[in-house]
Order: C-alpha cells, then sequence, then structure tokens
C-alpha cells in the first residue's frame, strides 16, 4: 500500500485501506480482522498522516504461558517532509513533539504497509498477563502456580541469592 505525494490534497482525505496483508500475522496472532481508519492531508511540503489501529491479539502470559485475548486500539500520528534542509548536528539536541513524529523521505512515496506495521508493534503492551495475581510456573516441576498445587520442596533447590544469606550469618 503505497500513497503518492501527488494524490494527497489540502483538504483532509480520509479512508480505510482494504485487505490485511499489511498486518504481521507471522509475529502477532489476531483475533478477527483489524480495524484501521486513516487520515491524510497536505500543508505546503509536508504530508500530515495521522488515524486509529484496532485489532484483538492473542498474547501469551509473561508469568504461566497462557494465551490472553487483549483487545488494543491506539491513535497514531505522522509528519512527512521532503525537505532536506533539515541540519544535523552530533551531540545532544533537544526535540520538539513535532520531531518526534517527523518522518523525513527520499521520494515523495509514503508506504502505508510499513507504517501500520509499526504501529501494531508500539501498541503492543511491554508485559501481558493473564491476571494481576497470577503467580507463573513452579521453576522445578513446570506446575501452574496459581491452580495447581506443587508438591516440589524448598529443600535441596540451588536458589543463587542463598549465598547472601551465608553472608549474613558470619556477621
Amino acid at each position: 500500500m503505497k500513497l503518492l505525494f501527488s494524490e494527497i490534497f489540502q483538504e483532509s482525505r480520509s479512508f480505510r485501506p482494504s485487505g490485511t496483508g499489511w498486518f504481521p500475522e507471522k509475529d502477532v496472532e489476531c483475533v478477527g480482522s483489524p480495524q484501521v481508519a486513516i487520515t491524510a492531508k497536505r500543508e505546503e511540503e509536508k504530508v500530515l498522516l495521522g488515524g486509529t489501529i484496532g485489532f484483538t491479539a492473542l498474547l501469551p502470559c509473561d508469568r504461566c504461558g497462557k494465551l490472553v485475548e487483549l483487545r488494543v486500539e491506539e491513535e497514531f500520528e505522522y509528519i512527512f517532509t521532503l525537505d532536506e534542509n533539515i541540519a544535523v548536528e552530533l551531540g545532544e539536541m533537544e526535540c520538539s513533539a513535532e520531531d518526534c513524529i517527523a518522518v523525513h523521505l527520499k521520494q515523495p512515496v509514503i508506504d502505508l504497509g510499513e507504517i501500520l506495521r509499526e504501529q501494531v508493534f508500539l501498541a503492543l503492551p511491554l508485559k501481558v498477563l493473564c491476571d494481576e495475581n497470577c503467580r507463573g510456573l513452579c521453576p522445578v516441576c513446570g506446575a501452574e502456580l496459581q491452580d495447581d498445587h506443587c508438591s516440589c520442596s524448598d529443600n535441596g533447590r540451588n536458589r543463587p541469592f542463598d549465598v547472601l544469606k551465608q553472608l549474613r550469618k558470619e556477621q
């Protein structure tokens, strides 16, 4: 899905891309079909692109591995420009909010598929839990500590911080 600068006019234009070829199905399992709404507008030598993306992802719990259905909805905004007269300084420099969403293109073509794939990954949470109180898995037998009763004893387990207990006793 490519969007040419020449196809974008000064009045705001909204559209919904058809198909799901842009969705990263190999990396993120999606329940149903994702929804996308995009608005594009041209201002002088810049193109303002914004929209919303929504989908239901099937992700594993980070503690126990159970699959969790998670509804994700996110808004996004970009400013595309062809201006090459951007001063590049080495070292630290302060960025405005506009600088963080600005993309400088070499050719007047916006790859919507790439933008939408990026937004899918940015919208996913860093940590997924099936339940706030999920206790995870037993490191010895692999039983789910939430549901199953683990019969493993603490005796004989080699824990990395057990050495610190010995240091405390010596003092």
